[in-house]
């Protein structure tokens, strides 16, 4: 099993920082590229939001994000010092917000969204997404 957690300052180059340790950490431990491209996209959506939406961009504000891999299970979850997110699964698609976390909805197995905290849940095995 794998955890990661981060604590990281309202920063651009922070959290770009923290996604490539990341997404190498992941190379390093022979996962698949497509899903490693999966987390890195999902990584990308998640914190910018909190970025942007969550914190305000201010510096002094941290983005929590954890991470668990462990077999055929990953977990993320990211959380900002935001007021909460306002999350619906049926929205209008042509909205300016909401994209990013629709687009993390869609490459999920699982998503819950409580206050200022997201958690993703993806299965790590392509093949038995089925089951």
């Amino acid at each position: 099993m794998e955890i990661v957690r981060n604590l990281i300052n309202t920063d651009l180059g922070l959290i770009k920082q923290f996604r490539d340790d990341t997404t190498s950490m992941l190379h390093d431990l022979d996962y698949d590229d497509d899903f490693i491209f999966k987390i890195r996209l999902i990584l990308d959506e998640l914190i910018i939001n909190s970025y942007k939406h969550g914190n305000n961009k201010e510096f002094d504000k941290i983005i929590e994000v954890m991470l668990c891999f462990d077999g055929d299970l990953a977990v993320i979850k990211v959380k900002d010092e935001g007021d909460g997110i306002i999350y619906s699964k049926e929205r209008d698609l042509m909205s300016d917000h909401g994209r990013g976390i629709q687009l993390v909805y869609t490459l999920a197995d699982s998503l819950y969204v409580k206050d200022n905290t997201i958690v993703v849940m993806i299965n790590t095995n392509e093949e038995d997404e089925d089951i």
